[in-house]
């Protein structure tokens, strides 16, 4: 162990938000492909996981990694237990009193995301996992989208929230560029 608060590039924090957004992705690229095969229900269960995945493994585990000393397993424990039964709330509210307030997401019409990810989203995908009802296509298209959307806003909230690790990961990595480009054009003078 290289010490739960390394925030380097390559280093275990890094490694660990890698994984879970390549995890959080490969998830809603196989909603999209189940959605385009015809399994709607499947997709829309699918697209909901892939939030649940970044919002357990990208916003909870960096803060349980570094609180527990960089003990992984412990710390995944805890993220799991942060979101718990998806429990949105709460995980939001972990996030919002170790990283700050994130910047907060509304939909098109004014409602907060959460609340009403809660209401639709998710109270829906219960309908699905229990035998309940079956997704259409363009409901499990928009929920796929949705995810999308979401994790590309929360991926910018953590970027510009300076205590969340993705934050030095990000600014190491722009750095890191632009030091790059300035070297291959002093290079092509």
């Amino acid at each position: 162990m290289t010490g739960s608060s390394d925030r380097t590039i390559g280093g275990e924090l890094d490694m660990i938000i890698r994984t879970a957004i390549s995890r959080s992705r490969r998830s809603l690229s196989l909603a999209e492909e189940m959605n385009a095969a015809g399994f709607h229900t499947s997709a829309f269960v699918w697209a909901v996981r892939s939030i649940e995945i970044f919002v357990k493994e990208v916003m909870l585990l960096p803060y349980f990694f570094e609180q527990t000393g960089g003990d992984f397993g412990a710390s995944f424990k805890k993220a799991q237990k942060g979101l718990g039964a998806s429990s949105w709330g709460r995980a939001m509210k972990i996030v919002n009193e170790q990283y700050g307030p994130l910047d907060p997401m509304v939909t098109d019409d004014g409602n907060e995301v959460w609340t009403e990810w809660k209401a639709k989203v998710v109270r829906r995908r219960g309908d699905f996992v229990h035998g309940v009802a079956d997704a259409k296509q363009a409901e499990a298209e928009l929920v796929i989208t949705w995810a999308e959307m979401m994790m590309t806003q929360l991926t910018l909230r953590l970027i510009v929230a300076k205590r969340h690790p993705l934050h030095d990961l990000f600014v190491a990595a722009l750095i890191s560029s632009q030091a790059q480009k300035g070297i291959q054009e002093s290079e092509t003078r």
